[in-house]
């Protein structure tokens, strides 16, 4: 990552103290993969898992502060790569490691934005290898559909100005050399977009082809052995931003994304669980 955009981040980031911070896993492989990426640089383990209606807790002795991860917070420590301002003064959580949120994207500036995932922005600042294949390279890209935005010709120089930004030339080379379907395959083969959940025993479950994706990505991958019991549960609500024109409308926010130029979804405590 270039040393201007990384200085940009919180200082929390660059602490390499080991297992500081629990992480939060939420429901999908961008997660998993960032929450591995926490372990493997820093020991940080999986204690929580968020459903965006829920929060279940591993070890409810752990009273650590724990890292969300692919989790735009409105409080606390949290790796993200949305949209988390709906006019460019909002209010953003300032712990927040989130490249649109450091840059001031907002609704007004919208296709400005990062669009890749927040995986591969944790694999750029903390400067790990990119995979060793090219078949691990690709899968990477398909995180989040990250490869999409070099496909589209309104956003190729945006996408191609952010992997410059992240260091990684490589990956503009690959995607000149390759096609949009090659990663549609790889999603499909291997399941990218298949979601973490809990069974009835409270154990996490997932169909993702955990063994496989660790031998192309290089960094173990695994999920808890945790039972996982209820936490808080949370009231989900969308928006627009004729309606809204200020993130500093809404109360009690737990969790804010713009799901589109002119969408948002949040989320706000409702009740806690003794």
């Amino acid at each position: 990552m270039k040393q201007k955009l990384k200085a940009l981040f919180p200082e929390w980031c660059a602490n390499n103290e080991q297992g500081l911070n629990p992480t939060i896993l939420t429901d999908d492989l961008d997660s998993l993969l960032g929450c591995a990426i926490e372990k493997h640089v820093k020991g940080n383990d999986i204690n929580y898992f968020y459903n965006f209606n829920k929060l279940f807790v591993g070890d409810s002795q752990d009273t650590r502060k724990a890292i969300g991860i692919d989790l735009a917070l409105h409080k606390g420590k949290s790796w993200c790569n949305h949209v988390v301002r709906i006019s460019k003064d909002d209010y953003v959580n300032p712990q927040t490691a989130n490249i649109n949120a450091l840059l001031k994207i907002h609704s007004g500036n919208y296709f400005d934005k990062y669009a890749m995932s927040t995986v591969l922005t944790m694999w750029s600042y903390y400067d790990l290898p990119l995979p060793e294949t090219k078949e691990g390279k690709m899968l990477l890209l398909c995180i989040d559909s990250g490869f999409l935005g070099h496909y589209d010709d309104r956003f190729k120089d945006v996408h191609n100005k952010y992997l410059r930004v992240l260091d990684f030339p490589e990956l503009i080379d690959l995607l000149n050399e390759t096609e949009k379907w090659e990663y549609f395959n790889l999603q499909r083969r291997y399941d990218t977009k298949a979601k973490i959940q809990l069974n009835r025993n409270g154990q996490l479950t997932t169909t993702l082809p955990l063994a496989e994706l660790q031998g192309l990505f290089g960094i173990p991958m695994e999920l808890p052995t945790l039972q996982f019991t209820l936490g808080f549960k949370f009231q989900s609500a969308e928006g627009t931003v004729q309606q809204t024109k200020s993130k500093d409308e809404l109360n009690n926010v737990i969790s804010f994304a713009m799901t589109g130029k002119n969408k948002f979804k949040y989320t706000k405590l409702i009740k806690e669980e003794n």
